[in-house]
């Protein structure tokens, strides 16, 4: 719960610094990109996309693999298909930006009536690295 809390957050925080930082009070005239979210900060530094990392939403033939081989991790893993799939692509994001993996899953797919063993977490992780995380 915590977690993802936290992971909104940041999320939140980020989504309304991105804005800030595009907003000034030069008169140059200049209009902003397409975007109007600039793609280099005032450091020089890229913006990170909040997006990378996540991959597109499955369907057909692929959809049905993994929602199959989260099944097979625990049968209600895959209870709400949508719900899953979301889950998934969130964590192929921590899966790919080296966060803790592990404890992400049991956040993200566990719930205060049915937690995620660390075990059954690894096998979600190494599920979702061989069906989903991998396009």
């Amino acid at each position: 719960m915590r977690t993802r809390l936290s992971t909104g957050v940041l999320l939140a925080a980020v989504l309304l610094a991105v804005p800030a930082c595009s907003s000034g009070t030069d008169d140059s005239g200049s209009k902003p990109d397409a975007g109007g979210t600039p793609s280099v900060a005032a450091s020089g530094s890229k913006v990170p996309d909040i997006s990378e990392g996540i991959p597109e939403e499955p369907t057909g033939a692929r959809r049905a693999a993994l929602l199959a081989a989260l099944k097979a991790v625990d049968p209600a893993l895959a209870a709400d298909a949508d719900k899953a799939v979301a889950n998934a692509r969130q964590q192929c994001a921590t899966i790919t930006g080296g966060g803790n993996a592990v404890a992400a899953a049991q956040s993200r797919f566990g719930s205060a009536g049915h937690q995620l063993t660390e075990q059954q977490a690894e096998a979600v992780n190494e599920v979702l690295e061989q069906t989903l995380c991998t396009s």
